[in-house]
């Protein structure tokens, strides 16, 4: 089943030819709904082996890692669920409360993963909550790398968003996603391709959630402090948030964990996963790397 959008079906995005090979992948996915009663969230799952479980970022779903998931689907199961409140999962409460999300997502990862150990990947807001996830299943998660982190005491930069709520032209409104992609997700204009632009539009066009509040009381320092599991991070160079700030980023990431990876790729912005796919997942399979050597020793 495609994804649909919470209000009417076949939203125009889902058939356009770009689209296509997200809805590929989408078809491609082992799919599960784990209820709680808190609310539900809708997991997908890819390919065999140990855990690697990725979390989307604010606006997101499981498509933040579209050209992530075939790439580790060589060598790991895959398992990417949406947020609650975003995508196909459902809403969580009015404000996004993420001890509530994390406990819908610790449900879900006790349903698919079991007892069994695994990895976590966070991408901006999926970093936070990863953060409240990883303080309920710590002694479980061998490494959690932070991808465009947020939500912890460095200095940011504030971006200015354009509203597209109130558009009805297709390609005017569509123009807005692009322009909003430009301002915080990717950094170089012609890395912005139909696909990334129909992601974007999909994602923020079904997402129900305020994610800024959670990220301005900077709850990740607190929450990794209290479980102490292996860490890494990814950013790109020219993260829309983040440049030129990478000093501070490399020095709280130390003072949790100082052998943690942390890893910059040249010419890429916040959305670094999409921007510089192979850097990306190059990137991340040093970091997974990392976690097995230090587990050798």
């Amino acid at each position: 089943m495609l994804d649909s959008a919470p209000h009417g079906s076949s939203p125009e995005w889902s058939n356009h030819a770009a689209f296509a090979p997200v809805a590929e992948l989408n078809r491609e996915a082992r799919r599960t709904e784990v209820a709680t009663e808190e609310g539900f969230a809708v997991w997908r799952e890819w390919g065999t082996g140990p855990a690697l479980v990725m979390l989307h970022g604010g606006a997101g779903s499981w498509s933040h890692f579209f050209r992530q998931i075939r790439f580790f689907a060589q060598n790991y199961r895959v398992i990417v669920p949406d947020l609650p409140g975003f995508g196909d999962s459902a809403d969580c409460n009015r404000d996004a409360e993420p001890h509530r999300m994390a406990r819908i997502l610790a449900a879900g990862i006790d349903r698919l993963v079991g007892t069994q150990r695994f990895h976590l990947v966070g991408f901006s807001y999926g970093g936070i909550i990863g953060s409240f996830l990883a303080r309920l299943l710590a002694p479980r998660i061998d490494g959690f790398v932070i991808v465009g982190g947020v939500g912890f005491e460095a200095r940011r930069n504030d971006v200015n968003l354009s509203s597209w709520r109130r558009i009805s032209d297709t390609e005017q409104r569509r123009a807005r996603h692009r322009d909003n992609l430009l301002a915080i997700m990717i950094a170089d204009p012609g890395r912005i391709d139909e696909t990334a632009i129909l992601i974007q539009q999909s994602n923020a066009e079904r997402s129900r959630h305020d994610t800024r509040p959670t990220a301005r009381t900077k709850p990740l320092t607190a929450n990794l402090d209290a479980t102490r599991i292996p860490l890494a991070a990814i950013w790109g160079e020219r993260d829309q948030l983040a440049v030129p700030y990478f000093d501070e980023r490399r020095a709280w990431l130390a003072a949790r964990d100082p052998d943690a990876c942390f890893k910059l790729i040249e010419d890429a912005g916040h959305w670094v996963q999409y921007e510089a796919a192979d850097a990306f997942n190059a990137a991340l399979t040093d970091c997974l790397r990392s976690f097995a050597e230090r587990a050798d020793k």
